[in-house]
């Protein structure tokens, strides 16, 4: 069965303002305006050209609402490449909700609605990135060989048991659609594998827990790229930042000592989470 704009905006749980927002600009928006570039985003080497482009002939969009709506309109037909494919209505509510949580989060952090994050989007919207439990995995190519990128949303559950079912699912998901990537690599790219967190985390951790899974192949110590995901934003200087996580008081102790929290890449262990 087809969905509706409407429907998708119900189904990811759009907060309402946004979803009046989008469904009103849907009304007046020409899709033959951003056609050419519609037409693009199924592709990764032209996803960046054709959002810069969309963005232009677009104009004006303070909030992200206009962006958020070609988006969303895309999802729709995302939905019915998902049935045609046998795909899980569940994986594709999972995957489109990303959009709905930065939106949130953008209203908790800055008291106001708006979706900054349409240069992201192509990922869901084309089938190369899909949230399976826990964890979002990314078809990649890098340097000829075929990867799948882990992505971890800031709403998931980092328990033991939970990322094991997450990377067993999501095997056999790929075993099932994409083939090509059935024993493809998992990598991650991220400041939760940064190896300084020992120094601050406990056994415990279930951060550390994580970062366990993982072969680590290389370390930046110097990035910091971990303020946006434990604060939220990036515009405040270090002694403006929250201190309401035991997390974020021992990191930004860090930061105003001059320390970097750093980051890491890494492959996934054949077994991981294992006990």
């Amino acid at each position: 069965m087809s969905k509706t704009l409407s429907d998708v905006c119900e189904m990811i749980a759009l907060p309402e303002e946004m979803t009046e927002k989008v469904l009103t600009f849907a009304k007046e928006y020409d899709r033959a305006i951003t056609a050419p570039f519609l037409a693009t985003l199924s592709q990764p080497e032209t996803w960046k050209h054709s959002i810069e482009q969309i963005t232009t002939r677009l104009g004006e969009d303070p909030d992200g609402c206009k962006m958020l709506t070609v988006m969303l309109l895309c999802a729709v037909d995302a939905y019915e490449e998902y049935q045609k494919r046998g795909m899980s209505e569940k994986i594709f509510v999972d995957t489109m909700k990303f959009c709905a949580r930065f939106t949130q989060e953008h209203y908790q952090v800055h008291g106001c609605y708006a979706f900054t994050w349409g240069w992201w989007f192509p990922r869901q919207i084309s089938l190369h990135e899909f949230r399976i439990g826990a964890l979002e995995y990314e078809m990649i190519v890098k340097e000829g060989e075929k990867l799948i990128n882990i992505h971890i949303p800031a709403d998931a559950d980092m328990t033991r048991e939970v990322l094991r079912k997450s990377y067993l699912e999501a095997r056999e998901f790929f075993k099932k659609f994409f083939p090509d990537y059935g024993q493809a690599e998992m990598v991650c790219d991220s400041w939760l594998l940064a190896p300084f967190l020992r120094e601050l985390l406990p056994e415990s951790s279930r951060i550390l827990g994580f970062q366990n899974a993982f072969d680590v192949i290389r370390v930046d110590e110097t990035s910091n790229g971990c303020i946006r995901w434990v604060y939220g934003r990036t515009d405040l200087p270090y002694p403006e930042l929250a201190e309401k996580t035991s997390l974020q008081k021992k990191i930004k102790a860090c930061l105003l000592e001059g320390r970097s929290i750093g980051e890491a890449y890494g492959k996934l262990q054949k077994d991981p989470w294992k006990e």
